[in-house]
């Protein structure tokens, strides 16, 4: 959605009246359990953000306060890939979590030279080759590095995606599982990880103590606040959460 049809970064500051968000590592449609997917479904959902989003919109349009910048992977600063290899776009080699680079994709349409106008010159519509997509880049964990990183990302227990595939099919066939995205959680230890060849680090290794995982999540979420991508309410619920939380 940021990208045009041969593959460039568009000029999303031409239209000045507009801004653009990834929520980094989120389904289409946040969901637990695994349902009919071969991983655990992502929980990640955007309230908290949305929140404060719809605060910076009505500020924007009632006082002229300018909204939080464009957080969106570009090709310019790769944090934009292709798919495929796997090794380019970053996502680890997690133990019995499949990789398959597919993606949905569209043919480039040819309908004449004032198609711009709306006037359809050229019909049927000349058709070459599908257009070049690309997917935001992940980090080492697997989870997106552009974007608005909620605490769940940016200190994370798990990785999340925002793809998915189903079980009880053919590996290949992402239909009707892949809008639920996967939590995949790291291993507990060092030797639990080891064990299985996650090449992700442990809890252990991530977390010396909880006072130090409690102490990254609060900078992270006071991060966002400042940033007035959410709201003192959300930093508070997010604290306890991490609070509560046995890690590591």
């Amino acid at each position: 959605m940021t990208t045009d049809g041969q593959g460039n970064d568009l000029d999303l500051g031409k239209a000045d009246n507009v801004r653009y968000y990834l929520f980094s590592s989120f389904p289409h449609g946040a969901a637990t359990g695994l349902g009919i997917c071969q991983q655990q479904q992502n929980p990640l959902a955007p309230n908290q953000v949305l929140r404060a989003l719809l605060l910076d919109l009505d500020d924007w349009a009632s006082m002229g306060r300018d909204p939080p910048g464009n957080r969106v992977p570009r090709l310019a600063d790769k944090t934009l890939a292709p798919a495929l290899p796997q090794s380019g776009m970053g996502f680890p080699n997690i133990p019995g979590v499949v990789y398959n680079g597919i993606h949905h994709t569209g043919d480039l349409l040819d309908f004449g030279p004032r198609f711009d106008d709306g006037i359809l010159t050229v019909l049927p519509p000349v058709v070459s080759t599908p257009y070049e997509v690309y997917i935001p880049k992940t980090d080492r964990d697997g989870n997106d590095i552009a974007g608005i990183r909620t605490p769940d990302v940016a200190v994370p227990i798990a990785t999340y995606t925002g793809w998915a595939l189903r079980a009880e099919t053919d590996p290949q066939d992402a239909d009707g599982c892949d809008a639920s995205g996967q939590r995949l959680p790291f291993a507990a230890t060092k030797t639990a990880r080891l064990a299985v060849g996650d090449p992700r680090l442990s809890l252990q290794e991530r977390y010396k103590d909880h006072a130090t995982y409690l102490s990254l999540v609060t900078a992270a979420a006071q991060r966002l606040e400042h940033e007035r991508l959410l709201l003192d309410q959300d930093v508070q619920a997010y604290i306890a959460a991490a609070e509560a939380a046995a890690v590591p």
